[in-house]
Parts: C-alpha cells; sequence; structure tokens
C-alpha cells in the first residue's frame, strides 16, 4: 500500500510539472506569434513605404503630411502622407520630361493614411473606442494602411510639362474608411493590424514611426481597445527614415 501511495504521488506531481510546462510553453508561444505577427505588418507597411518614397519629389510643394481623419470620434488615425510620382505603377518605369533635362514627369498622386474599416468589429471580432492622447488615437489595434493612387491629369505628354499632376487639393476627401479590404490599384491594402503610423519631414529626410500591438497578448491581459496602446510590453514600433531623391 506504501508503495502505491509513493507511486501515485509521484505520478501526480509529473502530471502537474508537465501541465505547467505546456502551460508556460502556451503562453510564450502566444506570446511569441502575436509580436511575430505585429512585426510582419509593420515590416510589409515598411516595404511598401520605403519603395514608394524613394522616387517620391523632394520640392515642398510636392510632398505634403497630414492628419488622417478620426474614424472612431476621438484622435485621428494617424498621419498621411501624399505625394507626387513619376514611376509607372504597372511597368515601373521612371518617367522623365522629354526635354533633355531628365527631371522627373510626375503624372500620379500617391498617399498612404491608416484608418479603420467600417465593418472592422466583424473582420477582427473586437471592437474599439476611440482614444485622443496628443491629437491621436492610440486604443485601436485594428487599423489598416491603405494606398491610394490617383491621376489628377490623365493626358499623358511628357514632353509637356503642363500636362504634370499637381498635388490633389482636399485629399482629406479621398481618405475614406473602406469597407474590408481594398485591393484594387486605386485603393490597396498594405497592412492590417497596425496601431499608428506617424511622420515628419526635414528637407528631404521622412522620419516614419509605425507601431501595431500584440493582440493575443493584449486580449488576455487588458480591455482591448479602450486603453490607449501608445507605450507598453505589448506595443511593437520600427521608426525608419527615407531620403528623398528627386
Amino acid at each position: 500500500m506504501l508503495e502505491l501511495v509513493i507511486v501515485v504521488a509521484l505520478g501526480s506531481l509529473i502530471v502537474i510539472a508537465t501541465a505547467l510546462a505546456l502551460k508556460n510553453a502556451v503562453k510564450v508561444w502566444v506570446n511569441t506569434s502575436g509580436r511575430d505577427l505585429a512585426l510582419r505588418e509593420i515590416f510589409k507597411a515598411q516595404a511598401a513605404l520605403q519603395r514608394d518614397l524613394a522616387t517620391a519629389s523632394a520640392q515642398p510643394n510636392h510632398l505634403q503630411i497630414i492628419n488622417s481623419p478620426a474614424s472612431l470620434g476621438g484622435g485621428a488615425d494617424g498621419h498621411c502622407l501624399h505625394w507626387l510620382s513619376a514611376v509607372n505603377g504597372t511597368t515601373s518605369e521612371f518617367h522623365t520630361l522629354n526635354d533633355g533635362s531628365g527631371q522627373p514627369y510626375f503624372f500620379r498622386n500617391i498617399f498612404y493614411y491608416v484608418t479603420v474599416p467600417t465593418d472592422y468589429s466583424t473582420l477582427f471580432s473586437s471592437t474599439c473606442v476611440g482614444g485622443n492622447e496628443g491629437g491621436f488615437d492610440y486604443n485601436c489595434p485594428f487599423k489598416i494602411l491603405v494606398r491610394g493612387e490617383e491621376d489628377q491629369n490623365p493626358t499623358f505628354n511628357p514632353s509637356h510639362s503642363g500636362s504634370q499632376d499637381v498635388l490633389l487639393p482636399g485629399i482629406a476627401a479621398l481618405l475614406v474608411r473602406p469597407t474590408g479590404f481594398p485591393r484594387t490599384t486605386a485603393r490597396k491594402t498594405v497592412a492590417i493590424n497596425l496601431l499608428s503610423l506617424q511622420a515628419t519631414r526635414n528637407n528631404k529626410e521622412i522620419s516614419i514611426d509605425l507601431r501595431a500591438v500584440s493582440i493575443p497578448d493584449a486580449r488576455r491581459r487588458s480591455a482591448l481597445g479602450t486603453t490607449s496602446y501608445r507605450e507598453g510590453g505589448f506595443t511593437v514600433r520600427s521608426r525608419f527614415s527615407v531620403f528623398l531623391r528627386n
């Protein structure tokens, strides 16, 4: 009987130790996978911005940074970057004026902005309360980065500089909240599950701050969507610069 009691006790200890080890392993996996997913979306956004901005014009009236609209009634969703492009989106060809100057021929408006889809609660199975911290919302980690493209002057004539595009006035009216994830040339989803996009300009340098949240970890430990994730252990961040060449 004594031997049986000892065996049962040892077996119970082994089961308990194994359960605790598994619990800790699952916890580590959830935290790691959540951060990996957040980093993946940030890197997708960063790669797209670096690629497009590298050929943007450095002239002051060829690029602007404005606030994206406030989707949830709090602060702005983030910043919108809006500039002129001389790159053909289909062929990736860089166009110049035919006057021998080698100057870019700008014929497209490109803009990136973060927003919350109208059906985000269905897409992400969560809801958010719009926050306002320094004029921006850091509560909702379900923002998407949208790349927009507009051709203001459809006459393509590199021999005539007057046929070039200028920055579209009233760009804020085009920064609409989509339903779902847009996937057309005019509006394309670049990344999802972002918290914010902030940008500043210093001459030819554009500094960008992208943030996302480890959602599984945040969901387990906090009231997801109702508190600020501007800083903290759940927040993943990438800061980088792009230098304008044209």
